[in-house]
């Protein structure tokens, strides 16, 4: 009896001496770790130097996947490999527009929308036409469009706080404007670039062609501001669009995955997700260069703080969000055809700047669930965990029933660069970047460790 009472004596000594960490402490050590590390920042650097304008088929596109890839098998990941999936794809090779007027060729800073049309070789001479809305174009109807250019001028809703709502303000300019003008019979659009800026970079963009398809351009605000004025203070103006672009029906392309295995369950997934392209305009650094080097910072933290998830924690970097978001399609397809046990999606997609929170698309008990972690994030700037929406390459998985989730930051900055080339490496923040890696590595072992 007596080395019974003293056994149990050792053991709440051992106990005492050596406790298991709280999640406090566990959330702590993440962040001295992600605050002292520069390997997502130099990761960044290294894809906005050497794989800009990483469009879906481009050769930049395959060099940043090589570079990721190399990275995750550097890293010990347990499993990385490339998801192969055929799409159709486009490429831009050069842009030009110009308004005439008075016997004088005035240049626009323009970049072509996707899948944009190409002109005639020697480009495209029409008279130009503003319009504030689709409603206008529909109401003009085709007697006064047809042969002309559509050039829609309606700025973005400055007044609106969030800037992601102010940038769907005038979104459907560009993503309908062109179907709605070719319906119409324009031969071409114009498109005033969706941004928050007044400045000379032109915001590229997808747009939502149907049946036909015709040449259009973004061009900047500035240039926006003086097409109008010049057509406001001269009759006859006409403007010149000549675009070099490419359609092809099928390429084949990828997404780059890499797991850290579960310990207890390994065939529960809680991905971790960025979107690896960019337009061809941009060095894609914010959008969403950073989203990708944050979702593999996670994987990093992960194995060197050796937290022994108990699921799997898989890193995603999806190809094509931007034109056709083919890859986020792939994966359900390969998820569906392989019977992959999704657990739960967080996309990173909204900048690396200051954090904000985290938006959860899942069952009100779910969200109940996490939001509890609020506190334990709050000093890490962390101000809301609330039910919102998630991302655009992960959403199909809503299908399968997965709860999914987006990474927040603040907004302000985000339209000034988003789509153009001005969203550079020199726009990101190390300390902003590194909170963000921290606080998606930190939800995700709360998650992963007290389940759902």
């Amino acid at each position: 009896m007596r080395k019974l009472l003293y056994l149990l004596l050792l053991l709440s000594i051992s106990n005492l001496s050596f406790p298991q960490n709280s999640d406090e402490e566990v959330i702590r050590d993440i962040f001295d770790n992600v605050l002292l590390s520069d390997v997502a920042y130099n990761n960044l650097d290294y894809l906005c130097e050497y794989a800009p304008g990483r469009l879906l088929g481009s050769e930049e596109s395959v060099i940043a996947v090589n570079f990721m890839k190399e990275y995750f098998e550097n890293l010990g990941a347990d499993n990385v490999f490339l998801q192969e999936f055929s799409t159709p794809a486009w490429k831009c090779n050069s842009t030009e527009v110009s308004f005439l007027v008075a016997e004088k060729e005035v240049k626009l800073r323009a970049d072509a929308l996707g899948p944009s049309l190409s002109t005639p070789e020697n480009g495209l001479l029409a008279d130009v036409i503003e319009v504030q809305s689709l409603d206008e174009v529909k109401t003009l109807g085709v007697e006064n469009i047809k042969g002309k250019i559509v050039f829609y001028n309606r700025p973005v809703n400055l007044k609106l706080v969030n800037t992601f709502s102010v940038y769907s303000s005038a979104i459907d300019q560009r993503y309908y404007g062109p179907r709605v003008a070719a319906e119409m019979g324009a031969v071409g659009v114009l498109v005033r670039s969706v941004g928050t800026r007044i400045d000379t970079f032109p915001h590229t963009g997808s747009t939502g062609f149907k049946d036909i398809k015709i040449p259009c351009a973004a061009i900047s605000t500035v240039d926006a501001n003086l097409l109008s004025t010049a057509m406001e203070k001269e009759n006859g103006v006409k403007v010149k669009m000549k675009i070099d672009a490419e359609y092809f029906e099928q390429i084949n392309t990828y997404n780059l995955i890499a797991d850290i295995k579960g310990s207890e369950f390994p065939d529960e997934y809680i991905i971790v997700a960025g979107h690896i392209d960019s337009w061809f305009n941009s060095p894609g650094a914010h959008d969403d260069g950073v989203g990708c080097v944050q979702a593999a910072d996670v994987l990093r933290i992960f194995k060197e703080l050796g937290l022994n998830n108990r699921r799997s924690i898989r890193a995603i970097m999806y190809m094509d969000e931007e034109l056709f978001q083919s890859g986020a399609n792939a994966y359900l397809k390969y998820s569906e055809d392989n019977s992959i046990n999704n657990y739960l999606a967080l996309e990173a997609d909204a900048g690396g700047f200051t954090p904000e929170g985290f938006s959860i698309d899942a069952s009100d008990s779910i969200v109940n669930l996490i939001s509890k972690y609020y506190e334990l994030l709050e000093p890490y700037g962390i101000n809301y965990i609330k039910k919102g929406g998630s991302g655009v390459d992960i959403g199909p998985l809503k299908q399968l029933g997965v709860p999914l989730m987006g990474y927040r930051t603040d907004p302000q900055r985000y339209m000034d660069l988003h789509h153009s080339a001005y969203d550079t490496f020199d726009k990101v923040h190390i300390r902003e970047l590194q909170l963000g890696s921290g606080n998606m590595a930190a939800i995700i072992y709360l998650i992963d460790k007290y389940g759902l």
